[in-house]
């Protein structure tokens, strides 16, 4: 088997070969001259199906992830389990070309766990764009205020002040963009209100978890709740130690976020009883039981999801 491991930045990717018999190293432009001559150097060393491995560097690794993905296997790995195969391996290099062998190597040994990159629809990737842009300008508008709270001058006040109103416009106009551009699409219009249905979760988290349940093809609820990093981590080590130890540091933030607000809705209005008064009883912190919370609405939202009909409490109370 042949892996091809990139690291990407902005304008440059290095490449590196894994193969049993060969290696080799590559470094190319960021662009579509440089994809090409990625296929062609590949040709060169007569490798036809390879697995290309590369990261989830922001927005960096997508052109090349979808040239690519036409003519080969492609898969795009969470950064944060090539850091940790690096610890592992006691890697203590940090250059663009050894940090694509590292990716090569960790896809070579895990091939048959990663999974397979899809290019994303233009819908998928606009939605993912607009998603973006919400949570860019909610930062830009909480570090607006911050300045607001902080400034004495009179017309510096005056200055933040309205470029607060500019962002909060274009707040308000992204949210109705975003609702447009699902609305426009039937099915996935279907999956956003069915997602309302559930106890807690509104107009503003709806889209996000929309966004990633449609990202991959996750296999069951668990699998969507460790990609929302809500797994529970567990240290173990023979007889002496075997606990849980809080949450796991994997996973995706913003869609780990989008959990918090609807878990404490639901937590201060009672939406699950049995359990709040169960993690209660066994003396669990209230943060214990609102991660609890989350957890159990992902699996709601997976199962509704999948189901592709609106939520039944009855229906899912065995599953959750």
């Amino acid at each position: 088997m042949t892996v091809i491991g990139l690291d990407i930045s902005q304008h440059t990717i290095d490449c590196f070969i894994k193969h049993h018999e060969k290696t080799g190293v590559l470094q190319i432009e960021n662009n579509r001259t440089g994809f090409i001559k990625l296929r062609e150097w590949l040709k060169t060393h007569k490798i036809r199906k390879p697995l290309i491995a590369m990261e989830a560097t922001g927005v960096y690794y997508e052109a090349v992830a979808a040239y690519l993905s036409a003519y080969y296997s492609v898969s795009v790995i969470n950064p944060l389990k090539i850091k940790n195969y690096g610890k592992a391996m006691f890697s203590r290099t940090k250059t663009d070309r050894a940090d694509a062998v590292l990716i090569a190597e960790y896809a070579y040994r895990h091939a048959d766990k990663i999974q397979k990159y899809e290019t994303p629809t233009y819908e998928q990737n606009r939605l993912a764009k607009l998603l973006a842009l919400f949570a860019q300008l909610n930062l830009q508008i909480n570090q607006q205020q911050n300045r607001l709270h902080t400034a004495k001058d009179t017309f510096v006040l005056a200055a933040h002040r309205a470029v607060l109103d500019v962002l909060q416009k274009q707040l308000a106009a992204t949210e109705r963009e975003i609702r447009t551009c699902i609305q426009q699409q039937q099915g996935l219009s279907e999956q956003y209100n069915n997602l309302k249905t559930i106890t807690g979760i509104g107009e503003k988290t709806a889209p996000v978890i929309l966004h990633y349940l449609n990202l991959k093809r996750f296999r069951n609820a668990n699998e969507f709740v460790a990609f929302a990093g809500l797994s529970p981590r567990i240290e173990q080590s023979g007889t002496s130690v075997n606990r849980q130890c809080g949450l796991a540091h994997y996973g995706h933030r913003r869609l780990k976020a989008a959990f918090y607000l609807p878990a404490l809705v639901a937590y201060h209005r009672n939406y699950f009883p049995a359990l709040v008064d169960n993690l209660t009883r066994a003396g669990k912190p209230k943060m214990v039981i609102i991660v609890a919370i989350m957890r159990k609405l992902a699996k709601i939202c997976f199962y509704v999801h999948k189901s592709g009909k609106p939520f039944d409490r009855s229906r899912y109370q065995e599953k959750i």
